[in-house]
């Protein structure tokens, strides 16, 4: 595909790198994005006649003798990128491969800071016609050479070696890169080391001693010598202050557990590379095997790379007065950055994030829960509870940083990611766990509908600051009236399970009262109204504090992609939509055609060119659900990706349009839902009745297919259950580890079932 900035990063490390092609350079650092500084990074070969050709991440080729490889260009796996380029005066093609090896619920092997290198170099057959100068030789040599501000650099023994102080204070990504040396007046520094290690012995140290060449064999495509090398990564110090059971404490990166120097990773990876490549190259070709459209691909492929490049894992570092109890053991700390914000774990983006938790890593969203429950605080109107939008900014994770409260948002957001989770998985201890806070957070919705109309009018401000008033802040808007009433169900269900039977009735009557009322007046024949309360009199902009100065909303009426925000995680635990289905459907169909604009739907018909994509996606995995057919949009969502990674532009993965500045942001990683909605794939773990365990596969039969089910798959014994559609319209489950229903299929005798068919 064309040349773009690509981002590749580590789970929880920090280590991240990020392509600048257009630049020529690539930003880097041990502690990765809005953290990095610009590295030129030399990498190519060298031609009979001494002239040097390199990819476009070096000014190298602004010098006499150096050339950029003709054709640049580069193909993206979910775990890999691999960066092409032709020598067409001799007919040599030139590859460079970086790979960081991911394998889900495998913690040594996704928290190493480092990558995989590989370079290979093979024969042409023919260039566009171009006449040769020379034919291809036997080998070529090869060469990597860096170039970073403020750093120590050298090579010696097969190693290049760099050292480099990283000031702990997030770069605005508009601005060009201040020099450390600045930066470093202004704030704490820690140190950072790297190792870039060859694997293939007998390399010889650059003229500019910073780099490292190697004669290479040039052979077939396919076979033939690589040059492996392993760059790897490493702080020591702390980088994270958060705060802990009230008190205030500092985190190093959870890597250091098992790896105390950057020496120390570097063997590491070279002694494991060829068992942890062969396990990352599983998970890879284990989801291409199913069949979304390049587009839906390439989305799924970048935004998960942005995603790791966003995530801290961390283990607090006790205080000498913590002598005994909680507070003297280290305590484990998961957050993830909401890209270019720099907000720890704000809950309405890990709210659409939890898809990756729920395909791959549940655990990782447990522990975020607890978290988020030390940072809410006591409602005293309502005797309830309200969580609190993020756990900090940059580097501070000790408070809520955010600029104005979201509440109804928020508690709806926890209630529906505990019980989600807990059904998913069957976690009775931590529904048990949050069983007093769930309560009070549904107090506080409760409370939230003061004129009992089935809508809140109190706390309705949303992160949406770049949306129409109607859709930010009015009161009774109708996606936090199902959201509300979508959460309430779920903590119905907790109190259930629980015999709190009194609550479990409160929230289930007022579940059944509010969504009839909501029906009554949200729907406007082909679709749901944005507000039912049109008015602006006396409405804030809950940013600025200013009254607007308009009398009606404009919009309130209008189309919108936001009406079943609150309905897709309930699906995924087998739970029907609150509304009714046909006017869901209709909802969503129209909704898609009246707000679309060039990149995806707008926030609503009113705005149509002012999309959020993980939004869009969101809705494209609820309307599977709903069994809605239709072309793909995906390719919308990834136009906006080239256009805004592409010449002057490198932001990433991008949210949004030029209305918002979302950008290396993480919510992306929702593109883990296509794994999960195109199957249908339900869970419960925890199904009412004698039933127990209720897991349901659902896929569309137009044409054969392969989905892997990662939810379902037992990773360290490598055994992952695929839903295989077949030629004939037939489902079947390999290597079944959980009894599925297949929906729509026969049972043994040949009889029809109405609907399932148990297997396994």
């Amino acid at each position: 595909m064309q040349l773009m900035s690509w981002m590749i990063g580590r789970l929880g490390s920090r280590f991240g790198l990020m392509f600048e092609p257009y630049e020529r350079r690539v930003m880097h650092s041990a502690l990765g994005r809005f953290l990095d500084q610009p590295l030129d990074l030399a990498v190519g070969l060298i031609e009979p006649d001494g002239r040097q050709r390199v990819l476009p991440f070096t000014k190298d080729n602004d010098n006499d003798g150096v050339d950029q490889f003709a054709n640049c260009e580069q193909f993206d796996r979910i775990n890999s990128t691999t960066f092409r380029g032709y020598s067409e005066r001799y007919g040599l093609r030139f590859e460079m491969n970086i790979h960081s090896v991911f394998y889900p619920q495998n913690e040594r092997l996704c928290v190493m800071p480092a990558f995989y290198l590989e370079m290979r170099v093979n024969p042409l057959r023919r260039f566009r016609l171009v006449k040769r100068v020379g034919e291809a030789p036997g080998k070529v040599k090869l060469f990597i050479r860096l170039r970073r501000p403020e750093t120590e650099l050298s090579a010696s023994d097969n190693t290049i070696r760099m050292a480099y102080d990283i000031p702990l204070k997030p770069a605005d990504p508009w601005e060009r890169p201040r020099p450390v040396s600045e930066l470093a007046k202004e704030v704490p520094t820690v140190h950072a080391e790297d190792r870039i290690v060859s694997l293939n012995p007998g390399c010889e140290v650059t003229p500019c001693g910073q780099g490292l060449t190697l004669d290479l064999p040039v052979t077939r495509s396919g076979s033939g010598t690589k040059w492996r090398l392993v760059w790897a990564s490493h702080v020591a110090e702390p980088v994270l202050t958060v705060k802990r059971e009230g008190e205030i404490h500092q985190a190093k990166l959870r890597y250091n557990q098992h790896w105390p120097d950057v020496d120390a990773v570097a063997q590491e990876a070279i002694k494991t590379r060829d068992e942890r490549l062969a396990l990352s190259r599983r998970f890879e070709k284990l989801l291409e095997q199913a069949p979304l459209d390049a587009s839906q691909r390439h989305l799924n492929n970048q935004s998960f790379q942005n995603f790791l490049c966003n995530t801290f894992w961390c283990d607090t570092i006790p205080s000498p007065e913590a002598t005994e109890g909680l507070l003297s053991e280290p305590l484990e700390w998961f957050s993830v950055w909401d890209g270019s914000p720099t907000y720890h774990s704000a809950l309405d983006v890990e709210y659409n994030n939890s898809l990756f938790y729920l395909a791959v890593w549940p655990r990782l969203l447990k522990v975020q829960l607890r978290q988020w429950v030390e940072r809410s605080e006591p409602h005293e109107p309502s005797g309830g509870r309200v969580m609190r939008h993020d756990l900090g900014v940059g580097m501070t994770a000790t408070d809520s940083a955010y600029d104005h409260r979201m509440p109804v948002e928020e508690n709806a957001n926890f209630l529906l990611l505990l019980e989600t989770l807990v059904r998913w998985t069957g976690d009775k201890q931590t529904a048990s766990a949050y069983l007093d806070v769930a309560w009070e957070l549904a107090r506080y919705l409760i409370w939230t509908d003061r004129d009992a109309s089935g809508f809140p009018t109190e706390g309705v401000a949303n992160a949406m600051v770049d949306a129409a008033a109607a859709m930010q802040y009015a009161r009774k808007q109708t996606y936090l009236a199902v959201k509300r009433v979508a959460a309430l169900r779920a903590a119905a269900g907790m109190f259930r399970r629980s015999l709190e039977l009194d609550k479990a009735r409160e929230c289930e009557q007022l579940v059944e009262r509010d969504t009839r009322k909501i029906e009554e007046a949200a729907w406007l024949g082909d679709h749901y109204a944005v507000a039912v309360d049109k008015s602006a009199v006396e409405l804030t902009d809950p940013v600025t504090g200013e009254p607007l100065e308009i009398d009606e909303l404009p919009g309130w009426d209008a189309y919108s992609i936001y009406t079943a925000n609150g309905l897709l995680l309930p699906e995924l635990i087998g739970q029907p939509p609150l509304l009714d289905r046909d006017r869901l459907t209709r909802d969503v169909y129209r909704s898609n055609r009246e707000c679309n604009g060039r990149y995806g739907d707008g926030h609503s018909s009113l705005e149509p060119n002012n999309p959020r994509i993980s939004q869009n996606i969101w809705r494209d995995l609820l309307a599977r659900y709903l069994r809605l057919g239709g072309e793909s949009s995906a390719q919308q969502y990834w136009d906006l990706q080239v256009m805004s990674n592409t010449h002057s532009q490198s932001l990433g993965y991008t949210d949004t349009y030029i209305h918002n500045r979302l950008h290396n942001y993480p919510r992306g990683v929702v593109t883990m839902g296509y794994y999960l909605a195109t199957p249908r794939l339900m869970i419960d773990r925890l199904a009412p009745g004698a039933v127990g365990t209720y897991i349901t596969v659902d896929p569309d039969r137009h044409t054969p297919q392969r989905w892997p089910l990662l939810p379902l798959a037992d990773w360290q014994a490598g055994k992952i259950p695929v839903c295989v559609v077949q030629g004939d319209g037939r489902v079947l489950i390999e290597a079944i580890t959980d009894p599925v229903v297949i929906q729509g299929e026969e049972n043994e005798s040949g009889g029809a079932i109405p609907g399932t068919q148990l297997i396994g």
